[in-house]
């Protein structure tokens, strides 16, 4: 399936459910009941979340996992029994095999999304290739929970950062 319509949405692991759908409300409504294929990675977070929003709404869903339903998350494997397809590319290796799987995803779509949460670069790395193959794309920001505020504050802090940073005063 190469389908210009179909849309393929990439984000953090690390977004709980109502933030999620607060967004998806904000940002995905428009695109449903347009007779579209969803195209998700299949794991926590973002995938998962989406999925369950989408199919509330009755939207065609596809799961693209790198290696076999079998090794995704526990959380999401309800999920994947509800959904119309579960495309398994049995790959080998670890973080080679996601990011062969999301530019496959890439390809199999028009239409990219990507929550970003500011942790990590997979997202952005994704982004990045949709624009080079010309897809339309769509970047989200997910703001930092106060505990994620706090998780950056406490590693800048245990390096040492503010006071390397009065020491020079």
């Amino acid at each position: 399936m190469t389908n210009r319509t179909s849309i393929a949405i990439f984000g953090s692991r690390d977004v709980d459910r109502d933030a999620a759908r607060t967004l998806f409300e904000q940002h995905l409504a428009s695109f449903v009941e347009q007779g579209r294929t969803w195209l998700l990675g299949g794991t926590r977070g973002t995938d998962e979340w989406a999925i369950e929003w989408l199919l509330e709404r009755s939207e065609v869903c596809w799961a693209v996992v790198p290696h076999t339903r079998f090794d995704q998350p526990k959380s999401i494997q309800p999920w994947l029994d509800q959904i119309e397809r579960v495309v398994e590319l049995q790959l080998p290796g670890r973080k080679r095999a996601r990011a062969f799987r999301n530019r496959y995803m890439v390809d199999l779509c028009g239409i990219v999304i990507g929550f970003r949460s500011g942790k990590g670069s997979g997202t952005q790395a994704i982004l990045k290739y949709a624009l080079r193959k010309q897809r339309e794309v769509h970047a989200i920001p997910i703001a930092p929970t106060v505990d994620d505020e706090q998780g950056q504050e406490d590693k800048e802090l245990s390096m040492g950062w503010p006071r390397a940073r009065e020491a020079r005063r």
